[in-house]
């Protein structure tokens, strides 16, 4: 390359900041050559005429325009750079050379190729650094780790919620589905109900499944008053016809239960106003711990075929009178007299005693009842928020 490609002359003009060398030279070929074997060297000073001083400089006119004035003394030479026309994209740096090109960029993160306009993809290449429980999503010049649904942090750290209600207010709208609970050191699949499918808004835990035809979760069965769990895989699941028992029974605090009773192809849902820091702090000790939603609220769990005796309406958890007649623990008893010893009907979950005693959720009533005899068995779900 010829230096009259890689140097620009500007006759009397000075370019007056510190130099880093002075010498004499025999012409301006001598001094310019001393310029580019100078590696900080980018301009130079000449003297216009008599004994020839050169004056090599580290800087240029571009970057100290105020300190360039015309001198009838001298000739400012500065060598042409490519990096003038910005060619290194992406905030990258531009480095002169003295070569065809005239430049090299230093490409700034997540950038490569010659001018650094081609994206480095960090999450194909498996440069990033993304929490094991988050996505990796590529974006220009860098990546996003964004936690995977039922986890919560800045992608770096992923942490799981307890309930599924803290999972739903942390992401906001979520779709009904499987999310991983953390109990403790335990990590826990739960099907969380996102939404209101009857019970008002928000993430719903499942707790227990109960079917009324089965024995499971009988008024009497140790479900109720140990910390065992059933059929987890069931706690997996909608509101389909597996019965479980979860972790969340004695584990999840709420300030709300969520009751739904399946029977055929409906499906309805009642809500108590209720705050514990378990279903197991309420019914495992056996003891009576009273509601106050109606006679007329428990109805509608059954729909118009429900059918209770006009008397006693007595409501809540562990319900219950003599023991061999109808017991709750959630639920109402009924009677066709005065008092609460000998109800022969109820509304309930974890059901049992007269007039059926293999009823384990749903309604029983004998034919003194409003609206006759019923043996209605039916799919239970208790969920708490």
């Amino acid at each position: 390359m010829s230096r009259q490609s890689l140097l620009t002359m500007d006759n009397f003009h000075y370019l007056n900041v510190t130099h880093i060398e002075e010498t004499v030279v025999y012409d301006d070929f001598e001094c310019t050559l001393k310029c580019l074997r100078h590696p900080l060297c980018v301009s130079v000073n000449l003297a216009a005429e008599g004994g020839l001083w050169c004056e090599l400089l580290s800087s240029d006119k571009d970057s100290n325009p105020n300190e360039y004035k015309e001198n009838k003394s001298s000739h400012h030479y500065y060598f042409k750079s490519a990096c003038v026309e910005n060619p290194c994209k992406n905030n990258s740096t531009c480095q002169r050379r003295l070569d065809e090109k005239g430049y090299s960029c230093l490409c700034s993160g997540g950038f490569m190729g010659q001018t650094c306009d081609e994206d480095i993809d960090e999450c194909a290449y498996g440069t990033y650094t993304c929490n094991a429980d988050a996505v990796c999503n590529n974006t220009k010049g860098s990546y996003r780790c964004t936690c995977k649904p039922g986890y919560n942090g800045d992608g770096n750290v992923c942490n799981t919620a307890s309930t599924c209600k803290e999972a739903f207010e942390r992401h906001g709208s979520m779709t009904s589905g499987v999310y991983t609970l953390t109990f403790g050191l335990q990590k826990i699949p739960v099907y969380c109900h996102m939404g209101n499918f009857g019970c008002g808004d928000g993430g719903w835990t499942m707790a227990i499944k109960i079917d009324g035809s089965k024995s499971t979760f009988h008024y009497d069965s140790h479900l109720w008053s140990d910390k065992n769990t059933h059929n987890i895989t069931g706690g997996k699941t909608g509101f389909d016809l597996q019965e479980t028992k979860l972790q969340t029974y004695w584990n999840t605090s709420f300030s709300r239960v969520c009751l739904g009773m399946k029977i055929g192809n409906q499906t309805n849902f009642i809500v108590i106003q209720k705050e514990a820091s378990s279903l197991f702090s309420l019914i495992a000790d056996g003891q009576y711990r009273n509601t106050l939603l109606g006679k007329n609220t428990w109805k509608t769990l059954i729909g118009k075929n429900v059918s209770l005796q006009h008397l006693c309406d007595k409501e809540g958890f562990n319900v219950h009178g003599d023991t061999r007649y109808s017991k709750a623990r959630i639920g109402i008893i009924a009677n066709s007299e005065n008092e609460c010893r000998s109800c022969n009907s109820r509304i309930g979950f974890g059901t049992g005693g007269l007039p059926e005693g293999s009823n384990t959720c749903g309604n029983e009533a004998n034919h003194k009842s409003d609206n006759g005899e019923k043996h209605t068995k039916a799919m239970g779900y208790i969920l708490v928020q």
